[in-house]
């Protein structure tokens, strides 16, 4: 039972009457009555509030049989008993989402087209990687097909985890790739420590694809962060329903340990289901833009740029150069990225020794607006000095440069102008001790 403003408020103004009656009858000498009166007002105050109350309120049995039983009520999933305890099963209904697996291997950082996936996402006790933090949700994914099925593993109570972790053994094939966000510095760690603390060998794997590693890589310059939801938004064009917040979701867990509802572990279930269905969702967009190179002329030149990087680092040179020559195709543009790409792929080409067509490239970042210009006459007067032993027309070549560098005053990058300017002026006067020795 509750007592309300109104009510509370005339009982104080009565207990302050009281108060200053009680002064009138000390003076007066008659203080044991209306201390008595005072008393009891209190007590019967107190009487009115009540006992205090749970804050949930169907407190059910929390033995792991029956926590057990309520959860997979409350999921609609299956509740399992084994030698090492209790757990519960959950199947949802698989996803449409084909991928051309053939054509996702050809990225950087793919396994192969043969190489069964596993996407998996955990909900967990704690934001931490201690040994107190436990994976009470695991939520698994892979293809069948041209689906994608979807595998929940709930934890009734704490312990039962070596029931949990023996059902998650016989899920994990031998050879698969894990898929993950951020999971390899968070979501496996943990599951391995849980794994070592209840004396099991972790299953093993073949390899590890962690999404936020390839997302900040390629991503990451047009994206707010590389949180799992603003990817959701502003590259798959997708916005969840309103959604629990992470942090609340240790405290909706421990509440259900202590006792409570076990319906708000089904949003916690929802959220870590959209996780796991984001994971194959990210791949699906990558092979759809980026796989091949006739739709990666529809993706953005930054994007094609850090794709590039990402080949060359791997030592794939043919395919670098093939995303930059998409990216830098509209240099007119005025785009930054356009511009960037003409320049690594110049830079590429003359490291490839593929020296004329760097200077194409060089020749065309020259009618880029801005400073940009300036540096694609700075790279051709290099190549005039060095390789074609024209002083002349080096001389020549600064000085458009220059005239490219003024027409750009206030425009782009003021460091990248001041570096342009200062590599510019030691280049003249380079150049003018060589063409004075020579016409000497």
């Amino acid at each position: 039972m509750t007592v309300d403003g109104t009510r509370l408020g005339r009982r104080l103004e009565d207990l302050r009457r009281d108060r200053t009656a009680l002064g009138r009858a000390e003076r007066a000498g008659e203080t044991e009555p209306a201390i008595r009166r005072a008393i009891s007002a209190v007590v019967a105050a107190g009487e009115a509030c009540g006992l205090p109350q749970p804050v949930w309120r169907d407190a059910g049995p929390v033995d792991a049989a029956s926590l057990a039983r309520r959860l997979a009520q409350a999921l609609d999933g299956d509740a399992v008993e084994t030698p090492h305890g209790w757990y519960v099963r959950r199947e949802l209904r698989p996803v449409y989402l084909p991928i051309d697996r053939g054509k996702l291997a050809g990225l950087p950082l793919m396994p192969d087209a043969a190489t069964p996936l596993l996407c998996l996402d955990t909900e967990t006790t704690g934001l931490g990687s201690a040994a107190g933090t436990v994976a009470f949700l695991v939520g698994l994914g892979w293809w069948e097909g041209d689906r994608l099925r979807l595998l929940q593993l709930a934890l009734p109570d704490h312990s039962e985890e070596g029931a949990l972790l023996d059902a998650l053994t016989e899920v994990v094939p031998r050879d698969a790739w894990l898929v993950t966000y951020n999971g390899r510095a968070f979501d496996w760690p943990l599951l391995e420590t849980r794994f070592r603390m209840g004396r099991r060998p972790p299953p093993a794997l073949d390899g590890h694809l962690d999404l936020l590693l390839l997302v900040r890589r390629l991503f990451r310059h047009r994206l707010p962060d590389a949180r799992l939801q603003t990817v959701e938004r502003h590259l798959l064009r997708r916005h969840r329903a309103p959604d629990v917040p992470a942090w609340e979701i240790p405290a909706i867990y421990h509440s259900f340990l202590r006792g409570g509802s076990a319906a708000p572990i089904r949003v916690v279930a929802r959220h870590n289901a959209e996780d796991v269905v984001t994971l194959g969702r990210i791949l699906a967009h990558l092979e759809r833009g980026y796989a091949a190179g006739e739709t990666r002329r529809w993706a953005p030149p930054g994007d094609l740029v850090r794709l590039a990087r990402l080949f060359r680092h791997e030592g794939r040179l043919d395919d670098a150069i093939g995303c930059l020559e998409i990216a830098g195709e509209d240099v007119m543009a005025g785009d930054p990225d356009v511009a960037l790409a003409t320049v690594e792929l110049a830079r590429l080409l003359r490291r490839c020794g593929r020296l004329i067509e760097a200077g194409v490239a060089w020749n065309r970042l020259v009618t880029a607006p801005g400073p940009l210009a300036a540096l694609g006459w700075i790279e051709l007067s290099k190549e005039r000095e060095h390789r074609e032993r024209d002083l002349a027309s080096a001389w020549a070549a600064t000085d458009e440069a220059l005239l490219a560098l003024s027409r750009a005053h206030g425009r782009g990058n003021a460091m990248q102008r001041r570096a342009l300017e200062g590599d510019l002026s030691r280049r003249r006067s380079r150049l003018a001790r060589r063409l004075a020795k020579q016409t000497a």
